[in-house]
């Protein structure tokens, strides 16, 4: 997706893993550029790491806030907000009076469980909110999030969040019911895959491997598998799984002893566990205090 015009001035509250994987594609891709983002991070060596690049930061959200407001295109700032939920409370008053100063200012959330309605709520009725999951993927472009917009906000604000967004991979718009959900399979969906290579990789020890080659054939018989169920559009999940289990075979014994423990129950009630906990972390803001926080 080519970048929007006017290309907005981004003003990203929280510089960790997730804040700095879309910064530097949509940096690599265009649709960022340096000149035209600031950073609120109270680490300072994240800091520096975004400062090498050639972005400006600041120690808060407040800082931050005041630097996008001083740009050359007040108009169209767009907030990323990348902190943790419970982060939300310590900053809402800052960003909430940057929206009433800020003309055309729109706000993407990456926080986990906050719905649209809760960002509304501590950031103001008219805030123009655009929520969006992404997932760890994104730090090589391959991964996948959810977009869905708040009430307030406009196709010019989603086509801005889609922009950023699809530096890091795919895009699935999706109606916010379902967000819970999405983030139980996507957003934690990569630690449940290295859970099993972490598994795998140990079972094959005991099986008298060495610990080097059972680690890096793992690496690789995953990525070959994930990449076939990627490429092969033709076949299921289930069919390729039928496709590698010869009856009565090694691949049959093996997913015998699975069944047996309830393999597919178990990721069943992961899944709902997760979905869960992300309702729970929607949890009604706290009125927000006076300070700020990066």
């Amino acid at each position: 997706m080519p970048p929007i015009e006017p290309s907005p001035y981004w003003c990203v509250i929280g510089g960790g893993n997730m804040a700095r994987a879309i910064v530097e594609r949509a940096l690599a891709r265009g649709v960022m550029q340096p000149d035209r983002c600031v950073i609120a991070e109270p680490d300072p060596e994240k800091r520096t790491h975004f400062e090498s690049r050639r972005i400006k930061t600041a120690p808060d959200a407040a800082v931050a806030l005041a630097r996008a407001a001083e740009s050359d295109s007040p108009e169209s700032v767009v907030i990323l907000l990348a902190i943790k939920p419970q982060v939300l409370p310590q900053i809402s008053a800052d960003v909430a009076t940057a929206l009433g100063s800020l003309g055309g200012t729109a706000v993407l959330s990456i926080l986990a469980g906050t719905t649209t309605a809760t960002l509304e709520h501590a950031l103001g009725a008219n805030a123009r909110v655009v929520r969006a999951m992404p997932n760890l993927p994104a730090q090589i472009g391959l991964g996948v999030s959810a977009v869905c917009a708040g009430r307030s906000a406009t196709s010019i604000d989603l086509n801005a969040a889609r922009a950023l967004l699809s530096s890091v991979g795919e895009i699935v718009d999706l109606d916010e019911s379902h967000f819970d959900a999405f983030t139980a399979l996507a957003g934690s969906g990569p630690a449940y895959l290295f859970y099993l290579a972490e598994a795998l990789s140990k079972a094959a020890e005991e099986l008298g491997l060495p610990p080097d080659l059972s680690d890096r054939v793992t690496r690789q018989m995953l990525l070959g598998s994930a990449t076939l169920l990627e490429r092969d559009a033709e076949h299921s999940a289930q069919q390729l799984r039928a496709a590698v289990t010869s009856r009565g075979g090694t691949t049959a014994a093996a997913t015998a002893v699975l069944d047996a423990h309830g393999f597919l129950a178990i990721w069943s009630e992961a899944l709902r566990a997760a979905r869960q906990r992300g309702r729970e972390l929607n949890a009604p803001p706290t009125s927000p205090p006076s300070g700020s926080a990066g």
